[in-house]
């Protein structure tokens, strides 16, 4: 492992693409369309939203069959993930609304689901989002010791069948973000942690428990362990289907995993680099739009991340024509299954790949 600290860049060159993207781009808004939420944006929310609190409602003062409670904890874990894709991550990139209180608010139902908001405010939106797929950096790369999603310095036997045990692993990414991972990223930031920040994150952590447990427990219909089953499977689904979003962008064959130069500088612009580092998955699949939030649209998305995914559709045409005409990269699987056989294919490349040195570098 190669350690260092330089403070990493991008080439200040103006690029004809960025430029002629921004002049596409911002055609398609002066038709007076908002770059925030539509009223079908709302509506959508509102959906997720209500879903959410009707299967709480129903799963802690309802009676029912142990096995239709299952279910219906398996269905909640779903439409929990959807608030995360639909609400949360809209609003925590400040493009549900433009007012700042309505970001805010809404992007409290992060913390709904267990993760902090503010902490992926910070490892999503600042690192994720300036440094994708930079191995050693971007945090969405290091998901723990038993994955490997880019050449490391060292790999183990049991990482050649990570292809097949990555999938039962996805169901565990909402235990760790709740319990582990908020909590490493506030000791991650060393001195830049406030004493708010901890409070933020450890009161978020109470509530999230209290509603999901303790509420269902003090004053619901089943016994405790019911409840503790229900919330696990709630969190497994949650997680499940999270992983498998966030890892269809990134980690499929395509997108490529570039790395700084001794003096922390990339050799390509921002706007290349995030073309070449993300994919787009079943862009044309409306009800794959409609149930990831637009992400399966992730090239607009680090493109554009202030504006609402509603107009991530129609932005995807602009910008895939726009790469064509400069010769830019534009990663693309055009269906969703397609995309999971690329990303078990690259897992399995992984996996089996030898050991390289990495440049380590903390995001600043």
């Amino acid at each position: 492992m190669t350690t260092a600290n330089p403070k990493l860049s991008f080439t200040s060159r103006e690029s004809p693409f960025k430029k002629d993207l921004m002049t596409r781009v911002d055609a398609y808004f002066a038709a007076g369309r908002s770059r925030n939420a539509t009223p079908a944006l709302w509506a959508k929310a509102a959906f997720w939203l209500s879903a959410v609190a009707g299967l709480w409602a129903v799963l802690t003062f309802v009676a029912m069959p142990g096995w239709l409670g299952l279910g219906l904890s398996l269905v909640t874990g779903f439409c929990v993930a959807q608030v995360g894709f639909n609400v949360g991550h809209d609003a925590i990139h400040g493009s549900l609304s433009k007012r700042p209180w309505v970001n805010a608010l809404f992007s409290r139902s992060f913390d709904v689901m267990g993760a902090s908001s503010t902490m992926w405010s910070w490892a999503h939106n600042v690192v994720h989002h300036t440094y994708t797929n930079v191995p050693g950096t971007d945090h969405d790369l290091d998901p723990g010791f038993f994955l490997h999603f880019y050449r490391r310095e060292s790999r183990g036997f049991l990482h050649r069948f990570q292809h097949v045990y990555a999938w039962a692993l996805y169901g565990f990414t909402m235990f760790v973000w709740v319990f582990k991972k908020d909590f490493a990223q506030l000791i991650e930031r060393g001195e830049k942690t406030t004493k708010r920040e901890v409070v933020d994150v450890v009161v978020s952590k109470v509530l999230h428990l209290l509603f999901w447990v303790g509420v269902p427990m003090l004053v619901g219909t089943v016994a405790w362990w019911q409840v503790l089953i229900g919330y696990a499977l709630v969190l497994a689904v949650s997680g499940f289907t999270a992983a498998v979003v966030f890892q269809l962008a990134h980690v499929v064959e395509g997108p490529s995993f570039p790395e700084a130069d001794a003096q922390g500088h990339f050799e390509d612009d921002f706007l290349t680099h995030q073309l070449k580092t993300t994919a787009n998955f079943a862009p044309r699949n409306a009800l794959a739009t409609f149930c990831t939030g637009g992400l399966n649209h992730q090239v607009e998305h680090h493109l554009f991340p202030r504006v609402a995914h509603i107009h991530y559709p129609a932005l995807s045409t602009i910008v895939e024509a726009c790469a064509k005409d400069h010769g830019v990269p534009y990663h693309v699987n055009p269906t969703f299954l397609g995309a999971l056989v690329s990303h078990g294919h690259m897992l399995k490349v992984l996996g089996h790949s030898p050991p390289v040195p990495v440049l380590r570098v903390a995001p600043t």
